[in-house]
């Protein structure tokens, strides 16, 4: 957007900010974003441009251009555009123009006066945290959520993720420790480690394609590894060592209880004597006990 020198308070948009953008696509159906379905543009609150939403404004900054936006913070957004009737208005549930084509319908199932966030999603379920002040996928706090203090995170109250929660303070104000992005406003979904640690699901799965299985900030198993260990211990069983190691011990650190110990050294993987683990580290090797 631009301002005519002579008269600051009319903003001038160029064509491709005030022209209709689609959440799917070619089809031209539904109005949004690849991000999000929205009848609405947000207006820059710095540079007074116009984007679909804050995600269309990050990408538009990874390319190369002369004159690059900040990002665009969405609790500072005061100014949105109907992408109906391309009416500029403060930012609200519905078009406030009593002429707009939308008959006074929302411009999305979902909005957020505190994040500024519109989505029309039919299947989606969101929720705002006032812990996080984020918005989040799913029904909601005391639902199928909780706001751990420590962590300072949301965490499922399914069964599983309440018996296996480990508290780890402020766990998503860092970055993925893979490919290094921010977690905490991520909208990837997030996978959970055993050890607490948490990572994008996409490179939780890409981490263990290369054939990797502890975390990579402490070391300890990223998920359950008991089957995994049962075929260590069968692989040991099958192929004794020969003779000239068979009374040789390991003096061994074991990363997932955190206890260190002797165990027979064998090249398949030495095993904790405490929790089963083979996720051991050798820090010695003699004969006989150690």
């Amino acid at each position: 957007a631009r301002f005519p020198p002579d008269d600051r308070s009319i903003p001038l948009f160029s064509a491709s900010e005030l022209a209709p953008t689609y959440f799917d696509g070619a089809t031209s159906a539904v109005l949004g974003c690849p991000h999000y379905a929205r009848g609405c543009k947000l207006r820059h609150p710095n540079s007074g441009r116009l984007y679909t939403c804050r995600l269309c404004c990050e990408q538009e900054r990874e390319m190369p251009m002369k004159d690059q936006d900040s990002p665009l913070d969405r609790y500072e957004v005061t100014q949105i555009l109907c992408m109906k009737c391309g009416a500029l208005q403060p930012v609200g549930e519905k078009c406030c123009n009593p002429k707009c084509e939308t008959g006074g319908k929302p411009f999305a199932k979902w909005y957020c006066k505190i994040c500024h966030l519109y989505d029309d999603s039919p299947t989606k379920k969101i929720y705002h945290c006032p812990f996080c002040n984020v918005c989040r996928a799913g029904r909601g706090l005391g639902i199928d959520y909780r706001h751990c203090m420590r962590c300072n995170a949301c965490v499922s109250l399914s069964e599983k993720h309440t018996r296996e929660h480990s508290c780890i303070p402020q766990r998503l104000q860092g970055n993925c420790p893979i490919c290094h992005e921010s977690m905490f406003q991520s909208t990837e979904p997030l996978r959970g480690l055993e050890c607490g640690h948490v990572m994008h699901l996409s490179c939780f799965s890409m981490y263990l394609r290369g054939g990797q299985w502890t975390c990579p900030l402490c070391k300890k198993s990223v998920e359950d590894m008991s089957e995994y260990f049962a075929m260590l211990d069968a692989a040991v069983r099958m192929q004794p060592m020969p003779a000239a190691y068979a009374g040789t011990m390991s003096n061994i650190y074991c990363q997932d209880c955190g206890k260190t110990g002797t165990a027979p050294y064998h090249f398949v993987g030495i095993k904790c004597g405490t929790c089963g683990s083979y996720n051991t580290r050798e820090l010695g090797r003699g004969e006989g006990r150690m």
